[in-house]
């Protein structure tokens, strides 16, 4: 049995395996996360607004033009933080060895209604186009047409992880914040790391039920998520590759 047999068995074993500690956790990411989130949706929804600033003429605050282009940028803002960005939806469970949880992006339904609709409507216009301008819009409208088939079917999905824990295991307790990342060294490779998110007040007891379920795992506190790079086991890691 080759190393992948050996990870599909073990992971067949993870999700069969008793769950002994268990939440949800809703959010984009870290407890800070979300504000580098907003920071670059504003960022591109002012880019936008820049742009037509200097290239349209007599956009003044009190006109017309500017208060329309004021909620297409404030529209592209909202866009980008809750579609291409959205928060996400996780449930992880915890068990004697590991980890498995879902993940899904917190968009409403109406949301993937809408685009889907925009998409039905998109083939309609790039069929129109063909039988107005003839075979010539098959270059422009037939790409356009591609895309919008394969966003009539945009909908929810719902994406499966898993983190393999064992006695070699690391966990860095960011502290003050949402996140333990885990690292367990691989020989001849860098160290397999992953990182769950859960809130504050549920920090602690996962860390007591990892210290009941791997009584050898090493539990270590750290300011920056980048300070792990800094211990030891990465080092190992790098010394057994470079043997």
């Amino acid at each position: 049995m080759d190393k992948t047999d050996n990870i599909e068995v073990i992971k067949a074993k993870l999700y069969n395996a008793e769950t002994k500690y268990s939440w949800e956790q809703k959010g984009y990411g870290g407890k800070y996360d979300h504000l580098g989130i907003w920071g670059m949706a504003i960022f591109v929804g002012c880019l936008i607004f820049s742009f037509f600033w200097f290239v349209l003429d007599e956009l003044t605050v009190d006109s017309i033009d500017f208060w329309g282009l004021f909620a297409f940028m404030t529209m592209m803002v909202l866009i980008t933080r809750y579609l291409y960005f959205p928060d996400k939806h996780r449930c992880y469970h915890l068990t004697s060895l590991g980890i498995h949880y879902t993940e899904q992006d917190m968009i409403p339904e109406v949301a993937y209604k809408i685009v889907r609709g925009f998409a039905w409507m998109g083939i309609a216009v790039c069929i129109i186009a063909v039988f107005v301008l003839g075979p010539l819009a098959f270059v422009g409208a037939g790409a356009f047409a591609l895309m919008a088939f394969g966003m009539t079917n945009f909908q929810s999905t719902v994406d499966k992880s898993y983190v393999f824990i064992d006695k070699r295991s690391v966990a860095f307790n960011l502290v003050n914040n949402s996140v333990v990342s885990f690292a367990i060294p691989e020989k001849g490779a860098h160290a397999y790391s992953a990182d769950i998110y859960i809130s504050l007040e549920q920090k602690e007891a996962l860390l007591n039920y990892l210290r009941s379920l791997f009584p050898s795992i090493e539990v270590v506190k750290i300011k920056r998520l980048n300070d792990q790079y800094k211990h030891p086991v990465y080092q190992r890691d790098e010394e057994e590759a470079v043997e």
